[in-house]
């Protein structure tokens, strides 16, 4: 039982650090609000530029994980599979940056609101 104990404390500083690292004003907020300030944070719709940057994320993975006709000897579901694992990367490298611009631009909206309700 304490071993699981360690493993769920050990899960939850992992977190606390890595989302300190990722969105360096959380700090900001006490760490029993961070659930709630994210939450908030994650209803924050994307400007012009994540909108149009997630967009071309994605028209370039699909124009890199297009089908060729060599690959034709290829069963259709391993090549589904195969594009799937190729491309769950690739959106995280060049879509991601665009949902952290936005998680984070939402978590300042909400640190800005807490400071003017005091």
């Amino acid at each position: 039982m304490t071993n699981s104990n360690a493993f769920h404390l050990l899960g939850r500083a992992l977190k606390r650090s890595v989302l300190a690292w990722a969105l360096p004003h959380i700090v900001q907020v006490p760490p029993a609000e961070w659930d709630d300030a994210l939450k908030r944070a994650r209803e924050t719709n994307f400007d012009t530029i994540e909108r149009i940057g997630v967009l071309a994320g994605i028209a370039f993975t699909t124009y890199l994980l297009r089908f060729d006709a060599n690959e034709a000897e290829i069963s259709l579901p391993i090549r589904f599979l195969a594009q799937f694992a190729a491309a769950v990367p690739l959106l995280i490298l060049l879509v991601g940056p665009f949902y952290l611009r936005c998680l984070r631009r939402g978590l300042d909206h909400v640190i800005e609101h807490r400071r003017i309700a005091g």
